[in-house]
């Protein structure tokens, strides 16, 4: 199994806007799992403010793929048609300059 993350880096000049949280969630979720192909799970990971913690990440989404290959097929996939509605409704809450992207395996040490 592989894991994407894709990372909102967050914008110095601009506060957090809840809005934006409760859209992400409420709004963009549910048509990206009605349209992404292949994926095998995806989970939001929203900020929790920690008194005396400075975060440099608005918000972080995770996704589970069956392999390299699904992975890479859901990349050719966001370059189609059937992506556009997707890619239209990332830029409502998203600054494609300020994500990152990480792909791994995950080796879990304790499970409890």
């Amino acid at each position: 199994m592989i894991k994407s993350f894709t990372i909102a880096v967050r914008n110095p000049e601009r506060p957090q806007n809840p809005e934006i949280l409760r859209y992400w969630k409420e709004e963009h979720a549910p048509l990206a799992a009605r349209i992404i192909p292949g994926v095998k799970k995806y989970v939001q990971n929203h900020p929790v403010a920690v008194p005396g913690i400075e975060m440099d990440i608005d918000r972080i989404a995770e996704m589970w793929w069956e392999s390299i290959d699904a992975y890479q097929s859901y990349l050719k996939w966001r370059q189609t048609e059937d992506a556009k509605p997707l890619l239209e409704d990332e830029k409502k809450f998203s600054d494609p300059g300020r994500r990152l992207r990480f792909v791994a395996q995950e080796y879990p040490i304790i499970e409890r």
